[in-house]
């Protein structure tokens, strides 16, 4: 192989969308767990919304009674919401429009009155439940670099707060993984032949690989190919090195890996856009038109993207949770990734926010919507196919402030889960006390005076509750995808700590009948 084609190589192998970021050739055909298919016979997904930078949940959820409310414009004159301009919800157990929702939010507010929708209160990466004291003492473990972008992105992703304090399984070993991979890696069995159990449109790439299950990473316009330019002859030559690489076979080489590679990428590429294809066109013109139509964005917005993701995802949804005798692929099980950045809000945080809360409230909607439309086609049978939404973000932010009309860094966050089978309008976990006076010294909620809330449920007990619901039943495949969760609810037992700190999921997914 001459030294031109080798360079070639190294600069247009990330082009194809499928090949996940790691510094190893993916392993495609892992071993298939000999799973099981408990509750739902039919198809299930559940949709991770990476809000990138930190979302302020702080303005998401917000107190409407007097007192605390009080205390939260306090600290909030200037990016805070007075009580008539938030959204009243009513939760399940709590006073009557005793919380809002952010005025961007009308959609959700809707689904979340509507039961179809939930928010999990001060959630975020945990190694052991931790009181205030065990904070301010440093006497027990806590999450690697917190309040660092990447860290706590890579602690959501991963579920794995602090590597160092985990004893891994041993085919985790040495690999970067997120739990939406090693779900992958448990729930293989449930899905027919080779094809990838969770595709990437956007988010954080690392919670979509597992460690023998690789994940499909695509574009977030849904183009599963090389980058075209505007080159012909470039283009041209790309195709050519492509061609002649996945025709090499020489035993254990780097040409021999990438040749490797790019068969499998090919095929799954093919296969998947056939699906969709034929999947799209099994259902009737008048839902198809009905689909699209619900992704099309208000007049005069241009700059939305999460909505282009969720429509990709929707059609790959399709063809997925589609039979074989319909051109689909007939899983059972999948998983999606999609992303929406901007939310380091360190300055002009209202007007920057209720832009992005505008478009994620939009693009939930359309999809709820959309996949709620397809339980009326008989395409899928008599099981129709069930989506779960649900949101993660670097961390949380400051309650208080900052001089330049924006928020810091923080830790705990309010989520977002939103689904057909979410017990919904319920507020889950522990809402923080918003009490700085003082600076905060008497709050247990807070690490200090600025209102970074040290979470009351881990990023674990979020993510088993999800995972579970796809279909993890066993303490062998919980401790497999959750390595720390065990761990963790010992310690919370052993400490006397709430009853929702010693549980291993949060009781947000209704149970199967």
């Amino acid at each position: 192989m001459s030294i031109s084609r080798r360079l070639f190589l190294r600069g247009t192998s990330g082009a194809l969308g499928l090949l996940a970021a790691s510094s190893t050739f993916p392993r495609w055909f892992g071993q298939a767990e000999a799973a099981t298919l408990g509750g739902y016979a039919g198809y299930r997904a559940a949709v991770c919304v990476f809000l990138l930078g930190g979302n302020d949940g702080n303005n998401v959820l917000v107190p409407l009674t007097s007192g605390p409310h009080g205390l939260y414009r306090d600290v909030r004159p200037n990016i805070g919401f007075d009580t008539g301009e938030l959204l009243a919800i009513n939760p399940v157990g709590q006073a009557a429009a005793s919380y809002g929702l952010h005025p961007a939010l009308t959609k959700l507010r809707t689904h979340f009155e509507a039961d179809r929708a939930a928010l999990v209160c001060n959630v975020g990466p945990m190694v052991v439940p931790l009181r205030k004291a065990d904070y301010t003492g440093g006497t027990a473990a806590r999450p690697d670099n917190l309040f660092s972008h990447s860290d706590q992105q890579d602690a959501w992703a991963s579920a794995i707060a602090n590597p160092s304090t985990v004893t891994l399984p041993l085919p985790l070993i040495g690999k970067a993984t997120g739990w939406g991979g090693r779900t992958a890696d448990k729930l293989h069995g449930l899905n027919p032949g080779e094809y990838p159990e969770v595709t990437s449109f956007g988010g954080k790439p690392l919670f979509a690989a597992g460690a023998d299950r690789q994940p499909m990473m695509v574009s977030s316009s849904g183009v599963l190919a090389f980058r075209e330019t505007g080159d012909a002859n470039f283009n041209a030559l790309q195709e050519g090195a492509l061609a002649q690489v996945v025709a090499l076979d020489n035993g254990v080489t780097l040409e021999a890996s990438y040749g490797g590679v790019f068969t499998t990428a090919q095929t799954f590429a093919t296969a998947r856009a056939e699906a969709r294809e034929a999947a799209w066109s099994a259902l009737p013109v008048a839902t198809r038109n009905s689909l699209d139509a619900l992704f099309v964005p208000p007049a005069g917005v241009t700059n939305w993207t999460l909505h282009t993701q969720l429509y990709q995802v929707l059609r790959d949804l399709i063809a997925g949770a589609m039979p074989t005798a319909g051109g689909g692929l007939g899983v059972r099980r999948q998983v999606y990734s999609v992303g929406l950045g901007g939310f380091d809000t360190h300055a002009n945080q209202r007007q920057t926010q209720d832009e992005l809360l505008a478009e994620l409230d939009f693009a939930l909607d359309a999809f709820h919507q959309a996949v709620t439309l397809l339980e009326t086609e008989t395409a899928f049978g008599a099981s129709p196919p069930q989506a779960t939404l649900f949101t993660m973000s670097d961390f949380g932010r400051t309650l208080l402030e900052n001089s330049e009309r924006g928020t810091d860094h923080g830790w705990g966050n309010h989520s977002i889960v939103l689904g057909k089978r979410v017990q919904g309008r319920r507020l889950y976990g522990t809402f923080p006390s918003l009490d700085l006076t003082g600076g905060g010294a008497s709050n247990p909620d807070t690490t200090d005076s600025k209102g970074r809330w040290i979470p009351s449920l881990t990023v674990d007990q979020y993510s088993f509750s999800i995972a579970s619901w796809l279909g993890l039943s066993t303490a062998a495949e919980r401790d497999y995808v959750f390595p720390n969760l065990a761990g963790y609810v010992a310690a919370a037992v052993a400490g006397g700590f709430p009853a929702s700190a010693r549980a291993y999921k949060v009781a947000f997914m209704l149970p199967d009948p």
